[in-house]
């Protein structure tokens, strides 16, 4: 890898770390400059602004979350294994603390509302992903006559995405895990209730 791509990938994980915790109108340049330990003049040799260097950090953030996710789901063949496997990954990003700041679509989702519109559209389509994949795993459910054929998978997977968040939300609030932990076996929960054929 060349020096400068060297210095923008650090610039990005350094700042990703600011921003997630602090969120972007908290994040000062003056702070990338002494996270970083590089000069503004070199941070401004890679970005364009403190924008660019948001959207940045927001796609490596979710690069991240993504990475986690598909390894995580990977070693399960069964679609409601899947949904487990996507509670534990953020089960383990509450408990082990995988990132400073916690789910970076969440947060950006809630700072960036209507204060930044490029970073609310980043967090769309960061949720997008994420709701289609879940969407995919319901019908792959659904084609195995697992789940219910008549199921709402845009429904179904905006409760999921609801609750894991939500407990995402409330353990970092209360700095305690117990919350992701309730919210995700609600997602269990409503799993064999609402989405399992029933035999």
């Amino acid at each position: 890898m060349k020096k400068g791509q060297a210095t923008k990938e650090h610039i990005i994980r350094e700042s990703a770390a600011l921003f997630n915790t602090k969120g972007y109108a908290g994040t000062s340049l003056s702070e990338i400059i002494e996270r970083t330990h590089i000069r503004k003049g070199g941070i401004y040799n890679h970005f364009e602004s403190k924008d660019d260097i948001a959207l940045g950090a927001f796609d490596y953030m979710v690069a991240q979350l993504k990475s986690l996710l598909a390894e995580a789901m990977a070693e399960q063949p069964e679609p409601a294994a899947k949904i487990q496997a996507i509670c534990e990954v953020y089960i383990q990003l509450v408990e082990r603390k995988l990132w400073e700041g916690g789910c970076p679509i969440m947060n950006t989702a809630v700072e960036s509302d209507d204060g930044h519109p490029l970073l609310k559209q980043r967090a769309q389509s960061a949720m997008g992903e994420l709701m289609s994949g879940l969407k995919g795993i319901l019908a792959d459910g659904i084609a195995r006559k697992q789940f219910r054929s008549d199921i709402d998978a845009e429904a179904a997977s905006s409760v999921i995405i609801a609750l894991i968040e939500g407990g995402v939300m409330l353990s970092k609030l209360y700095d305690d895990p117990v919350y992701i932990r309730h919210c995700t076996a609600q997602v269990q929960s409503y799993i064999d209730r609402e989405l399992a054929v029933q035999s």
